[in-house]
Formats: structure tokens, sequence, C-alpha cells
């Protein structure tokens, strides 16, 4: 009894969402909000005519691809190197998203190295996506 009670007082030390971490669990933070008075200066177009526009199906699959290549947990701030750290925030890739047929969608991430660091070379940065209509992953390259 001794010792279930000081291994409980051992466990309540270490925090929570770091042993969690461990073992694959993930809490989805909520995404920040500007300030009230940012969002007055805003106003949306009356027409999207000319945006990209994607099905269900190809906005699970390319939400399937963003979690596979850069899982939520990844920090940019946690990495080493500031050209690891630029390869780890997306606003650093272009994306295509390709409907081949109705039960398959590709998806391909390639990063902007411009925006890391000048003469900055990944020969194997980006991925390449084959996923079906279902949200499972068939290949990746």
């Amino acid at each position: 009894m001794k010792r279930l009670l000081l291994l409980l007082g051992c466990v309540s030390l270490v925090p929570g969402c770091a042993l969690l971490g461990h073992f694959g669990y993930y809490k989805h933070s909520r995404p920040d909000h500007a300030p009230s008075e940012a969002a007055a200066a805003i106003t949306f177009p009356d027409t999207y005519e000319g945006g990209s526009r994607l099905d269900g199906a190809m906005t699970r699959a390319l939400s399937v691809a963003m979690n596979d290549y850069l899982p939520p947990h990844v920090r940019a701030a946690d990495l080493e190197g500031p050209e690891f750290q630029c390869l780890a925030r997306w606003e650093n890739y272009r994306t295509v998203v390709m409907r081949a047929r109705e039960d398959l969608i590709f998806v391909l991430f390639s990063p902007d190295l411009s925006a890391c660091a000048p003469g900055f070379a990944v020969p194997d940065a980006g991925a390449e996506y084959a996923i079906d209509g279902q949200g499972r992953i068939l290949a990746r390259r």
C-alpha cells in the first residue's frame, strides 16, 4: 500500500502532458485569435471566384497528409538549427492537391527553401502522398 501511494505521489509530480506525449497522445490546442480591433478591420469578399476549391474528400486527404508529414505535436521552436525550424512551419511550403479519380487523391508538399536561408538546400525535402477516398494513405514518397 505504501509503495502504491509513493508511486502515485511520484507520478503526480510529472506533468501529465509530457508523460502522455510519449505514448502518442496529443491534445489539440485551439488556434489563436486576433484582438477584436484587428477583426473590425476585416472586410470579407463578396465572391470567392478564383479561389481554390477542395471538396470534402480532398480536404480530408489534405488533412491526413498534413498530420502525417508535420504532426501537430512538432513545434519549430523545439528543433535545432534555423533551417529545420524553417522546414517545420507550414507557411514555408507550397501545396498541391489533385484528384486523379473518385477514390484517389494526390497531395504534394514542396518547401520554399528561399524562405529558409540563402543557399539552403535539402535534396529530400517535401513529400507526395496518394490517399484513397476513405482518407487512408496508400503510398508516400
